[in-house]
């Protein structure tokens, strides 16, 4: 009948469970929510890191100077290439110079032929290109503070032209032993360097 309750029926209370329903065990653990963190954040931070990493490096590559580059207001040299310089003779040295990027050449000069104190030598300037004035000088090798001007010979001061050569004799007094003869513009200035320079065995 409506409204009718069975005996033994509860008139109140929660819905009855059902047969397979347990209470939760007291050993087993709560589901940590952390487990279900999302990890999109982290994640993002790092690509924006890496994006950062790669913009500075692109700047920095793209800023820095070139190494090949040429220096601002540096002119550039160009190197004049130095012929080859067979010795004339047997027993002669023979070396190539070059004087400001303009003269180039061959100087050869013989073993020295001494008397006493005294040597001479034979040399030989050939030029290549360019006009050249040229004088020589010999230091000592036992003493570099001593400095030895020609005492005689044809090739004290001579003037060798393009594409033509000078030969001649030089004559120094110097004390017997191995010297340095070197070659220099003629004129020079203080400035001036020595063209080039051969050892002469004493």
């Amino acid at each position: 009948m409506p409204g009718q309750r069975f005996q033994g029926e509860p008139t109140n209370g929660p819905d009855r469970p059902t047969d397979n329903w347990q209470s939760p065990d007291a050993n087993t653990p709560p589901v940590a929510v952390q487990r279900y963190r999302s990890h999109a954040p982290v994640i993002a931070i790092l690509v924006g890191v890496v994006i950062l990493a790669l913009v500075a490096v692109g700047v920095w590559a793209g800023t820095r100077p070139r190494t090949d580059a040429p220096t601002p207001g540096a002119t550039p040299v160009t190197s004049v290439p130095l012929p080859s310089c067979p010795t004339p003779y047997d027993g002669w040295q023979a070396i190539p110079y070059e004087y400001n990027g303009t003269s180039t050449g061959c100087w050869a000069v013989s073993a020295g032929q001494w008397d006493g104190n005294t040597v001479t030598l034979n040399t030989t300037v050939k030029s290549d290109q360019g006009t050249l004035g040229i004088t020589f000088f010999a230091l000592d090798n036992n003493n570099s503070n001593n400095e030895y001007d020609p005492i005689g010979g044809t090739m004290t001061v001579t003037r060798v032209t393009s594409g033509e050569s000078v030969s001649g004799t030089l004559m120094f007094d110097i004390p017997r032993g191995d010297f340095t003869l070197y070659m220099l513009k003629n004129p020079s200035a203080s400035q001036d360097l020595p063209i080039a320079a051969l050892v002469v065995k004493g």
